[in-house]
């Protein structure tokens, strides 16, 4: 099969950029074609069209919607306007597919498929050494992930850092990503933005990981996290529950969302009280979610195959 890559930037670090890069690679692995041009079988938006000729088959891969009230008229044009004329509209989460028809109607066809990762990774042998160095040092090694703004809580997590150290008085915080707008200071380490085979190799290292962001979709770090066997905290709001399961404990908000316009850079406090004793060690979570890159590439091509049956 041919496919059609549109609005993805392969060299982007962006969410949605670093899974369209993976999905790629996985279908070129899988012995199908990849391609910006319309001379294709199918193409595949994300998001939005590019304004680059399409195909005549079309799956759209729908993040989600701007549901910010100054941005939902104006930032959704192109998503509604490709969402209505799309064979199938696939999203990353029940969350996402539950906000999207609550306030448009419902597709042609509509699925939900998580993101995935590959778990075949190198280790670097310096960071290895970095790490064992901190866990002779502390006894429990927390992390936090993400391209760092108001949604994404990071003063929240340091706040649930700060609230388990009566449990955990030998631990630390790791904090990777662009933006993070705190020092290295009191246990809490700044690392900023690696590469994907030092943050899996971290993840694969330490006990577990934080990820309040609000009314999130299904982050790529959670994902990854998960891969590599390393439970998450996480908010009852959003699509982020949906991939942790019982693998990770999930906080609940004071006021549940009900998928009204809200502005999710400003996001409310949560409240840690409900945390009353250690987290739960990894032995008595059981499994965690398989989110195989292959997976999630065959659930795809599946849709692709169905929508040019239908021609």
């Amino acid at each position: 099969m041919k496919i059609q890559f549109d609005n993805v930037d392969f060299g982007s670090m962006t969410g949605p950029n670093t899974f369209g890069r993976r999905l790629a690679k996985c279908f070129f692995e899988l012995g199908h074609e990849i391609t910006n041009e319309s001379n294709a079988d199918i193409s595949l938006v994300f998001i939005e069209p590019s304004g680059r000729k399409l195909t005549k088959r079309i799956a759209q891969r729908l993040d989600g919607i701007w549901f910010s009230p100054d941005q939902f008229e104006t930032h959704n044009t192109r998503i509604k306007s490709l969402y209505e004329m799309a064979d199938a509209v696939i999203w990353q989460s029940n969350f996402d597919k539950n906000m999207t028809t609550r306030w448009w109607n419902n597709p042609r066809k509509g699925f939900v498929i998580s993101n995935g990762v590959c778990l075949k990774f190198s280790e670097d042998k310096n960071l290895s050494e970095k790490l064992l160095l901190l866990h002779q040092k502390y006894d429990k090694i927390f992390v936090c992930s993400a391209n760092w703004h108001g949604q994404k809580r990071l003063s929240e997590n340091v706040d649930l850092f700060n609230h388990l150290k009566k449990f955990y008085n030998s631990s630390c915080l790791l904090v990777l990503g662009n933006n993070a707008s705190i020092k290295s200071d009191n246990d809490v380490f700044v690392l900023g933005s690696l590469p994907q085979d030092f943050c899996m190799q971290i993840y694969k290292s330490c006990d577990w990981m934080f990820h309040l962001a609000w009314l999130d979709h299904c982050p790529n770090t959670v994902v990854e996290a998960l891969s590599c066997g390393l439970p998450v905290v996480c908010s009852e709001d959003g699509g982020t529950k949906e991939i942790v399961k019982d693998f990770g404990k999930i906080l609940n908000e004071e006021v549940p969302y009900d998928y009204r316009l809200v502005s999710y850079d400003r996001p409310p406090k949560l409240n840690f009280d409900q945390i009353i004793g250690p987290l739960p060690e990894k032995e008595r979570l059981g499994s965690y979610p398989s989110l195989r890159i292959e997976d999630t590439a065959k659930s795809y091509l599946n849709i692709f195959e169905n929508i040019l049956k239908d021609q």
